[in-house]
């Protein structure tokens, strides 16, 4: 069902899980958060992420919406609440991820509204036009290939449908072939896992999304209000904890500063499929 680095990006995530205690608040996010203000809290700023996203894709109430890398499940349900689509399927690639989610939408009774399941976002199981909305938070990065997804998000998107991601890219200028060198997701990895196909620079990205048919493109940086504090949240959490895990998150910290200053960038996706062709 999917491919073997997509399998392997799953297993990393899955082997994870027990790291997310104590570095989230009470909602299951699994992101780095917009942080727009000083003194706000990780949920604060992982709801404010959420928005963001739904903002971009332009999600209204009544809408059909698939959200892949779905993850726990926490954003779908805060955008569910507050916009009130009709419909939303989560996809994500890891089961325990998946079934957290679902376990979590029904303990904020909205089994009804949201499902959930395994899903390969470079092959959606679904017919053209099914939604009015496709989003995805920190995952495009991942897919094998991003360019691949992105096809298949405007061809399940009706005419006037949006899309909104959050993704991480290259910094215009930045010296590719260090980066791809040097820079590897998730953090802290070997490197085996990481799809080169997909490290491109903003410019590149808004060229890719016309390719795939999407029209209205917008890839706003948004860096500064993204890495920077969730790092000092990283070395804050370190700080207080001292757990088995403070090592691995101060150290953690220590790389995202590396790979920002190797032109690490995180973005604001939009873009919509034209009426017609």
């Amino acid at each position: 069902m999917f491919s073997e680095r997509t399998r392997g990006i799953g297993e990393v995530y899955t082997q994870r899980h027990a790291a997310r205690v104590g570095l989230f608040g009470e909602k299951p996010y699994a992101n780095y958060g917009y942080w727009s203000s000083p003194g706000v809290t990780i949920d604060e700023a992982c709801d404010t992420l959420t928005e963001q996203v739904a903002k971009a894709a332009g999600i209204e109430p009544g809408d059909r919406v698939l959200e892949v890398g779905c993850g726990y499940g926490a954003g779908t349900v805060h955008y569910t609440r507050l916009l009130r689509p009709s419909r939303v399927v989560g996809l994500d690639i890891t089961e325990l991820r998946v079934q957290s989610a679902r376990d979590y939408a029904a303990a904020c009774g909205l089994s009804d509204t949201i499902a959930f399941g395994l899903g390969d976002a470079t092959h959606l199981d679904f017919p053209d036009a099914s939604f009015e909305r496709v989003v995805g938070i920190e995952c495009a990065l991942h897919f094998d290939t991003r360019e691949d997804f992105l096809r298949e998000a405007a061809r399940v998107l009706v005419p006037g449908g949006g899309l909104g991601l959050a993704d991480i890219v290259i910094r215009r200028g930045a010296d590719r072939g260090e980066f791809l060198e040097k820079v590897h997701f998730p953090v802290g990895s070997d490197g085996r896992l990481d799809v080169m196909e997909n490290v491109y620079d903003a410019d590149v990205y808004a060229e890719i999304l016309r390719k795939c048919g999407l029209a209205d493109e917008r890839v706003d940086v948004i860096t500064e209000h993204t890495f920077p504090h969730f790092v000092a949240h990283l070395e804050g959490v370190a700080a207080k904890s001292g757990d088995e895990f403070a090592p691995r998150r101060i150290r953690a910290a220590q790389i995202i500063r590396e790979y920002l200053r190797l032109g690490l960038e995180y973005v604001l996706v939009s873009a919509r499929k034209p009426l017609s062709a």
